[in-house]
């Protein structure tokens, strides 16, 4: 029987009496590689700060590897996933760390005065920046890098720990075309070789590269389809979704939506 990595029954969330999330049901099973799609304010980055535990639901359940949230403690679940957030670039170039300390980060949240990294921590970078031979300088500043560039160490830094989810919170939203290309080449790459699965918060479905097997489709806080992302990214539903008539077409393994 195929593990349950993720449930979400009657997931809500309200602030100051707006709702932002209403009713959400969801399963997501081991191998299955998830994504969020919809447009701007549907929803997609409260629903990720709710599986992560940023934010607490209004009502509903959570459940991470057979964990209820609210009845267990959290941080044991965090270890277990891995995120990149659209916000870590900035709160990381506060720290002018070089790329081997960003990565490091991954294992190690505060180096220097609060912790140092162990032998064991500093042999998994080094069998990373083997693995990932484009690095030319691990000593290199973070700060200093392109924002495509800084993506892709983000991306490392996120799965270097070997999470059992791995979660993409628009990582592509800053990139110029060569730049998004390059990153969702080695995101492709990366989630061949893993057996973990990852959830791809995006509003552009020419990021969906062919490893994502199934998309949950939000408006307005509310699912308009959960399945198999042959089913779901159809002209009828992402034109519900973004509130335009779109006609949608895949070529080589990619999707793309043009105005009808």
């Amino acid at each position: 029987m195929t593990e349950e990595l993720i449930s979400l029954e009657s997931l809500s969330y309200s602030r100051n009496k707006t709702s932002l999330l209403s009713s959400i049901d969801l399963k997501v099973f081991k191998g299955e590689n998830w994504v969020i799609l919809g447009a701007n304010g549907s929803g997609k980055t409260t629903l990720i700060n709710l599986l992560y535990g940023y934010l607490s639901p209004t009502s509903g359940k959570i459940k991470i590897f057979g964990e209820t949230f609210g009845e267990t403690i959290l941080r044991p679940i965090q270890k277990r996933i891995g995120i990149l957030e659209s916000t870590q670039q900035n709160s990381l170039l506060q720290k002018n760390l070089t790329v081997k300390e960003v990565l490091l980060t991954g294992l190690v949240p505060s180096i220097g005065f609060y912790h140092e990294p162990s032998q064991k921590d500093i042999s998994k970078v080094e069998s990373i920046l083997k693995e990932n031979l484009w690095i030319s300088n691990p000593d290199q500043i973070f700060s200093t890098l392109s924002s495509g560039e800084k993506q892709k160490i983000l991306l490392l830094r996120a799965i270097i720990h070997d999470p059992e989810i791995l979660i993409l919170d628009e990582p592509c939203s800053a990139m110029d075309i060569g730049a998004r290309e390059e990153f969702l080449n080695l995101l492709d790459e990366k989630l061949h070789n893993r057996k973990s699965s990852a959830i791809l918060i995006t509003h552009r479905i020419e990021e969906i590269s062919s490893r994502f097997t199934h998309v949950l489709l939000l408006k307005d806080g509310k699912k308009i389809f959960s399945g198999k992302i042959v089913d779901g990214l159809s002209s009828e539903f992402l034109s519900i979704c973004y509130k335009i008539k779109l006609k949608v077409y895949a070529e080589k393994g990619r999707y793309f939506a043009v105005p009808e």
